[in-house]
């Protein structure tokens, strides 16, 4: 979402930078000034973050107020309690250094999703080092305190990177990406079967990794996942030899163009 930016600040701060350099050509038989632009310039931008923070938070605890109330409601209307619900948030459209993490972590969300790889880990790497610093304006959170769940497309040369960072796995759409996590979690846990370095990674590799196996009930091409027609024989192999792999359940998507009676059918299937 758009928090705002903070242009009004670094271009004011660049006007000082600019404005000093410019003294600082004069001929030394003028007399400097002190500067206190920069100053009051840095001092102005820190508030105006500060107050940027402050909107940002509580404007996400109240959407996310009302999102659990509509849970609630929902869960009531079906019969379930609505601590049987878990939420996700997914942030995958915004950076670490936007503070929305931060926002949400703030209002008690622990539980995030992220749609790629290499955006998951550099949004790791960042709140990492962010979270150590305690100038800043915005307290981010250690990223070790967060359950990350990955929702998109895996590709199987990612995934030996992927694994130590992530909760669960969302999407596991074919047998082959399947069999993938099975061997590198044996791998990366009985060093008898590597033949090769582990690659670094800052957390360790985990000891077993739950996994929901992605159905395609919407029936659109552009959706991943395994057919329903013949979904029992297409998992069958999935359910042999998957030592450290825990299949928790099925993931499903209903369709975009779909009405909600549509969607109500199609989630069906997946039941």
């Amino acid at each position: 979402r758009d928090v705002g930016t903070s242009d009004g600040g670094s271009v004011a701060w660049l006007s000082a930078v600019a404005a000093s350099v410019s003294r600082g050509r004069r001929s030394d038989t003028h007399r400097r000034r002190p500067d206190r632009s920069r100053s009051v310039t840095f001092l102005r931008k820190n508030v105006m973050e500060q107050n940027r923070w402050d909107e940002l938070r509580r404007e996400t605890a109240d959407k996310l107020r009302r999102v659990h109330e509509r849970i609630a409601e929902a869960a009531t209307r079906s019969g379930r309690t609505p601590e049987s619900v878990k939420l996700v948030t997914v942030t995958k459209y915004v950076t670490g250094a936007e503070g929305m993490e931060a926002a949400l972590f703030d209002a008690g969300c622990v539980e995030f999703g992220e749609s790629r790889v290499a955006r998951l880990l550099k949004k790791w790497a960042f709140l990492n080092e962010a979270s150590q610093k305690s100038d800043g304006e915005i307290p981010y959170p250690d990223p070790r305190l967060i359950k990350w769940h990955f929702i998109g497309p895996l590709q199987r040369n990612k995934v030996r990177r992927l694994l130590p960072y992530v909760s669960l796995i969302h999407s596991i759409d074919t047998l082959e990406l399947f069999k993938t996590i099975v061997r590198i979690m044996r791998e990366e846990n009985d060093p008898t079967t590597r033949s090769f370095p582990r690659e670094e990674s800052i957390l360790p590799f985990p000891k077993k990794i739950p996994v929901l196996l992605e159905v395609n009930i919407s029936g659109e091409e552009n959706k991943h996942g395994f057919q329903p027609e013949s979904f029992l024989e297409q998992v069958a192999p999935c359910f042999e030899k998957r030592e450290r792999v825990e299949i928790r359940g099925l993931m499903g998507m209903g369709g975009l163009a779909s009405t909600p009676d549509e969607v109500r059918r199609q989630f069906a299937r997946l039941r």
